[in-house]
């Protein structure tokens, strides 16, 4: 056991002192070296972080640009649709006024025609009588009955007056 004593004693040795080495570098050339080397991972790492701050501010300026032409897009829209809604309503109040005109008419006609219609009637046979008249006015669409408007002192007088006119 003594001869195999020194042996492993020097392989031991011959392992620390190649631990002892590897651990520590030989030169000042090998230190730099290193020192380089964790400088250009660093500066790869750095530039690769600036690549991809410039990809996101790229795409973050293009997005922009979209939602503004999108905000441009959806304001002119409301500008139309404002335009619009203020077109309909300026045609819904022509269309009230045009019916009112329409209906003012409509009744003045209605009225002269009738005016124009109190004269008796006088036939052969004496006085006819009130007339029934029928009209259909187009914005209502409904048809309404219309009694010639004579008092009972009116009708009196013009049944005496076709009396008096059929016998003279």
């Amino acid at each position: 056991m003594l001869m195999f004593f020194p042996l492993v004693h020097q392989r031991a040795v011959r392992l620390t002192t190649r631990d002892i080495v590897a651990a520590t570098p030989l030169a000042v050339s090998e230190m730099r070296a290193d020192k380089d080397l964790l400088r250009a991972q660093f500066a790869m790492a750095v530039r690769r972080l600036e690549i991809n701050v410039e990809q996101m501010k790229a795409k973050t300026a293009s997005q922009l640009g979209e939602i503004g032409k999108k905000s441009v897009e959806i304001s002119d829209l409301k500008v139309m649709l404002d335009k619009k809604t203020a077109l309909i309503f300026a045609l819904r109040a022509r269309e009230q006024v045009r019916k009112s005109i329409t209906r003012r008419i409509v009744k003045l006609l209605l009225f002269i025609f009738i005016r124009s219609d109190r004269r008796p009637r006088v036939t052969l046979g004496g006085w006819q009588g009130p007339r029934v008249v029928r009209t259909q006015q187009a914005s209502i669409a409904t048809e309404a009955t219309v009694l010639l408007p004579f008092t009972n002192r009116e009708t009196r007088e013009n049944r005496s007056e076709g009396t008096r006119s059929a016998t003279s």
